[in-house]
């Protein structure tokens, strides 16, 4: 099969940059609306999402050669050549309305297929793994002179370190200090100038965390994906509100019972899809200045293994939704699965530079411009997408 170019139209939670609290950004975005309203959520998959799973190239003969234990019988639909798995309804749908879109046979430039080394990669956004204290979301907040972010998350994610006025914090299911506590402490720090600000903060996110308790529901559900995805809906509705948030989820790493239309890593994608659904339902009107990305270390194997599992490989998918998607559908430089097309011949081989999507999702939220992003926040081939993928 010839190499063929499609562009086909058709846990834990952590939030950060109070776009109301910043100044100006160095660049003007676009639109108004980027000006501090438009919301990034972004799926952390750790373990290796298998992109051949999430978003099977069924127009590819080779597919169920290959792997004729972990395709499901009965795929959602998605484009002539790619389908989409049935755990994953909500983004099939979305797909169909035009509000999502999958990057297929991507990934970072890492083949060394090390979780260690592949995740301190996709979090810092820089080659070499263990050469920065800082990630790629956290230096574009940055760049763009956000301030005063907090991470609902301990301690604070690598992919948002950066920004030296981001906080962390803990929603737990542990009693909370009174309110008259937090002022307690907020007027013994009234005359530090340091710690009077962290104060002053501390009561704003108990009034806000109390006012969230009668929608959030108790703890075993807001500690389900779906509801920290509705915890971050509901923290970045506010035109003040968090304009990042990221869940972080594990467990993607299947080397054995893999699974088709179910198994573990079917229960991994119905998690990612109810995040979806309930931040999109969550955030109601502003899902149109909205845009959920997933961001993982590698892909698998392309072949199943003699466990009906997959290893560790190279390409995989990025999965993205929101009103700020512009194309629908797949967008993939097919590398095709036969054996002599796949890199090292085992694993998909990667076509299109993720970093290149994420830069192009950080003009989109941040404002910020292409040098701008080159120079020290996320760099990546500049012409690795002739296209453009989510709202100027």
């Amino acid at each position: 099969m010839q190499r063929r170019r499609f562009v086909a139209w058709g846990a834990t939670l952590s939030l950060a940059g109070h776009p109301a609290r910043a100044a100006q950004p160095v660049a003007a975005p676009a639109t108004a609306a980027a000006a501090g309203q438009r919301r990034l959520l972004v799926l952390l998959l750790r373990g290796a999402m298998d992109g051949l799973t999430a978003i099977p190239p069924i127009g590819d003969p080779a597919l169920r050669l290959i792997r004729g234990n972990l395709v499901p019988a009965r795929l959602l639909p998605g484009t002539p050549f790619f389908a989409v798995h049935p755990a994953l309804p909500t983004f099939a749908s979305l797909l169909a309305q035009g509000q999502a879109l999958a990057v297929h046979a991507t990934g970072f430039g890492y083949r060394g297929r090390s979780h260690f080394e592949g995740q301190d990669i996709m979090q810092t956004g820089v080659a070499k793994a263990y050469t920065s204290a800082s990630g790629w979301l956290g230096r574009a907040m940055e760049r763009a002179n956000l301030g005063n972010g907090v991470a609902i998350s301990i301690p604070m994610p690598l992919i948002l370190r950066g920004d030296a006025r981001s906080e962390t914090q803990f929603p737990n299911w542990m009693p909370t200090p009174s309110d008259a506590a937090y002022a307690l402490v907020r007027d013994l720090w009234r005359t530090d100038p340091d710690l009077h600000p962290l104060g002053q903060r501390w009561v704003e996110g108990r009034q806000k965390a109390d006012a969230m308790l009668p929608v959030s529901g108790n703890f075993e559900q807001r500690k389900s994906p779906a509801g920290l995805a509705r915890e971050a809906a509901l923290r970045m509705l506010p035109s003040d509100g968090p304009m990042v948030g990221l869940i972080d989820f594990d467990g993607f790493d299947t080397h054995a019972s893999q699974g088709a239309a179910e198994g573990t890593h079917a229960t991994k994608l119905k998690m990612v899809d109810d995040a979806i659904k309930a931040f999109r339902e969550t955030l109601g009107a502003r899902w149109a200045d909205a845009l959920v990305l997933t961001v993982t270390e590698f892909g698998r194997t392309a072949a199943e293994n003699g466990t009906t599992g997959t290893d560790h490989g190279w390409g995989s998918c990025i999965l993205a939704a929101g009103g700020l998607v512009q194309p629908a559908g797949v967008v993939a430089d097919w590398p095709g699965l036969d054996k002599a097309q796949l890199f090292e011949g085992r694993d998909l081989a990667v076509t299109v530079d993720a970093a290149a999507v994420y830069a192009q999702a950080l003009q989109t939220i941040f404002g910020l411009t292409p040098d701008q992003i080159q120079a020290g926040v996320l760099a990546h081939r500049p012409h690795a997408l002739t296209s453009r993928l989510f709202v100027a």
